[in-house]
């Protein structure tokens, strides 16, 4: 009897084990972490009961990461030391993020299904935390059940495989033009003028409300936009879901297929640099946006923008959203509206001190491109010069600061 007893309890210990590996996440196994706080206490559960503490780890002390669950909003990490296994309290400032070794047949991107919760809880966890104030569990785990909404597919893992490669600046530098003489030529000039006298009432009341000279205004929907024309056609929760999520992936597997080997590739450790600010970029986007969305009643998934996430007619990032600016008094801020692109372009000059640091300074902050700040300056200067021939007065309080700024 004795003997049966055992028989059944080694069977259901060796059920739980298999059971465990089955259901536990495969890419976090074996995650090598860092203590970065002077000290914290490794538990014996998933709780701050005085009484489960094991040990304290300290600062640099090593552990190999085996588990993460969640626990009344708080991550907890269960991790194995040189002597004991237990449970790290989760401010995620605790944990070093190191690049995981993803299994290849996974990658690029072969999974039938795709639960972030699941494979990447750290994150998710993460942006949660970011907008818990503005969306309930249950809300913001109903963004992310759609998986054509999340999985990296098609134009969109084209773009995010072009963004994690190490010849990415190398490409983009050699796509790189002047677009100056592109930009801004007799052309564009005229097109500018059609598009101010059309749009004329929304300038005056722009120029009125934030003291941002029109042919300034109009000089960066040029650049941005060509005045409307192109405004993107991706949607921008995906593109910031695939950089923030999945992007880690992607890069492994361009380093496990010898990409880093090709001429002009970076070296692997600035480009897992790249790809940490790229995922930080991201992150804060998809914060803003979806903040945003909450605050001002819109569907973030319906927001189209470039490939990079820019959104609209002014080609606004979701962390400047906040300076977007109803233009037509319609109760509603549509970045695709050109009402409100142009008063948002002049409330994004006026709180980058647009008037106490000068026009130059306001357009670094939109850009800080030198090309750039040369075009939008070059087509101030042209569009500003056309319309004074045809005998319409503009800007007349900042003309002397025009003169001066003069190429």
């Amino acid at each position: 009897m004795v003997r049966l007893l055992k028989i059944i309890i080694l069977t259901f210990s060796i059920s739980c084990i298999l059971s465990f590996s089955i259901f536990a996440t495969p890419v976090l196994t074996g995650l090598e972490v860092v203590i970065n706080v002077k000290r914290c206490n490794l538990r014996s559960a998933p709780d701050t009961s005085k009484k489960n503490i094991i040990t304290v780890l300290s600062q640099n002390d090593k552990a190999t990461l085996l588990d993460i669950s969640s626990v009344k909003e708080r991550l907890w990490y269960k991790v194995k030391t040189l002597k004991n296994i237990g449970w790290v309290s989760a401010s995620l400032t605790i944990l070093d993020e190191k690049s995981i070794d993803f299994i290849l047949s996974d990658l690029i991107y072969k999974r039938a299904l795709i639960d972030l919760k699941k494979y990447y809880p750290a994150k998710y966890f993460n942006l949660y935390q970011a907008v818990k104030k503005y969306y309930s569990e249950k809300e913001f785990d109903s963004l992310f059940l759609d998986l054509k909404e999340i999985k990296p597919e098609g134009k969109y893992l084209e773009k995010l495989v072009f963004s994690a490669s190490p010849l990415s600046i190398k490409k983009q530098n050699k796509q790189h033009k002047d677009w100056v003489p592109i930009l801004v030529n007799e052309a564009s000039i005229k097109k500018g003028k059609i598009f101010y006298e059309e749009n004329k009432q929304y300038f005056e009341y722009a120029e009125k409300e934030t003291g941002v000279a029109t042919s300034d205004i109009i000089a960066i929907l040029n650049w941005e936009s060509r005045l409307g024309k192109y405004k993107g056609e991706y949607n921008v929760f995906k593109i910031f879901i695939n950089q923030y999520f999945h992007i880690d992936e992607i890069e492994f597997e361009l380093f496990q297929t010898g990409h880093y080997k090709d001429d002009g590739a970076m070296e692997r450790t600035a480009a897992l640099k790249r790809i940490k600010k790229i995922k930080k970029r991201a992150l804060n986007n998809l914060t803003q946006l979806l903040i945003q969305a909450k605050t001002k009643g819109f569907n973030p998934k319906t927001v189209k923008g470039s490939w990079a996430g820019a959104i609209g007619i002014p080609q606004f990032m979701s962390t400047s959203m906040k300076f977007a600016a109803d233009g037509d008094n319609d109760g509603n801020i549509d970045l695709n509206s050109i009402p409100d692109a142009i008063l948002s372009v002049a409330t994004y000059l006026k709180r980058h001190k647009y008037k106490e640091r000068g026009r130059e300074y306001a357009f670094k902050r939109y850009n800080s491109n030198d090309m750039y700040v040369r075009g939008v300056n070059l087509y101030s200067e042209k569009f500003f010069n056309l319309i004074s021939k045809n005998g319409i007065t503009l800007d007349p309080v900042t003309t002397s600061k025009r003169n001066a700024d003069c190429f």
